[in-house]
């Protein structure tokens, strides 16, 4: 299976939250009036995801995140994953959602004896550092985590919700990925 796909490098936060927006109000008018057509547009949305349409997979992590009664399970492993890989491709709205995660490993990163260095070599300023560092410690979570947009596309919908044990792992993951991610952006 191919799973090189071209991609642009950034998705800018209003044209993310615009398509956000807009493929999110047509699914929940299904999920309100055609059950049936929501299941088609969804899966039809996990094939786009899959291709690494980047608002595609912001809005899997939306539904995974809670599911839909009846229709999609809540899966909280995927909702983290598909957002994490939708900010390590450049989706800023996906970046600005996982800062409640993130929040820390951007202290540790801005924090360390090579942030001149990493400030520098990555053209860091006021305006872009959230995005900047938030997408390489994304890109660093999706190398550590193996996340394969085409695999994860290709799943079966299992209830998989929320647990401080799922939590905990993210966290030691991220924990593991903060001296690479410095590593990198100094590079």
């Amino acid at each position: 299976m191919n799973r090189i796909y071209k991609r642009p490098e950034y998705l800018d936060y209003e044209d993310a939250l615009k398509g956000f927006t807009d493929l999110r109000k047509t699914l929940n008018e299904y999920i309100e009036n055609q059950p049936q057509k929501f299941k088609e547009k969804f899966a039809e949305t996990k094939k786009k995801a899959g291709e690494g349409d980047l608002v595609a997979m912001d809005i899997l992590a939306y539904y995974y995140k809670t599911g839909v009664p009846q229709l999609l399970p809540e899966n909280y492993e995927k909702y983290l994953k598909w957002e994490i890989v939708s900010a390590a491709r450049g989706n800023e709205l996906a970046i600005e959602k996982l800062q409640f995660l993130l929040g820390y490993a951007y202290n540790e990163i801005m924090e360390s004896d090579d942030y001149e260095t990493i400030e520098y070599k990555n053209d860091i300023d006021d305006y872009n550092v959230i995005y900047v560092i938030g997408k390489n410690i994304c890109k660093m979570l999706v190398r550590e985590l193996s996340i394969f947009p085409t695999d994860m596309a290709e799943e079966d919908d299992v209830s998989k919700p929320y647990t401080q044990e799922q939590f905990v792992l993210f966290r030691k993951t991220i924990d593991t990925v903060i001296p690479k991610t410095i590593d990198f952006m100094k590079s």
